[in-house]
């Protein structure tokens, strides 16, 4: 796993960053991995749930057949190959 390093934090936002980090009852490290995620686009995998959740629903608005066999049980397929 990385590491990074930050040198020469303003002041103000390394007080705004540790604030942050008490109201959500983290580490400061946390914290700034988290918003760095968000930043960058959130979690990958909530990124992909939504993507198939939109999918759904077009699928459903258009009336087509839902996804069968489900995305999971393929990438299990797959898997077990």
């Amino acid at each position: 796993m990385a590491t990074l390093q930050i040198r020469d934090m303003p002041d103000p936002l390394h007080q705004l960053l540790q604030l942050r980090a008490r109201r959500h009852h983290r580490s400061l490290s946390q914290q700034a991995l988290n918003d760095l995620q968000q930043a960058c686009g959130g979690d990958p995998r909530e990124r992909r749930l939504q993507a198939l959740a939109g999918l759904q629903a077009l699928a459903r608005q258009e009336n087509l057949a839902p996804f069968d066999p489900p995305p999971e049980e393929l990438i299990r397929q797959d898997r077990s190959r």
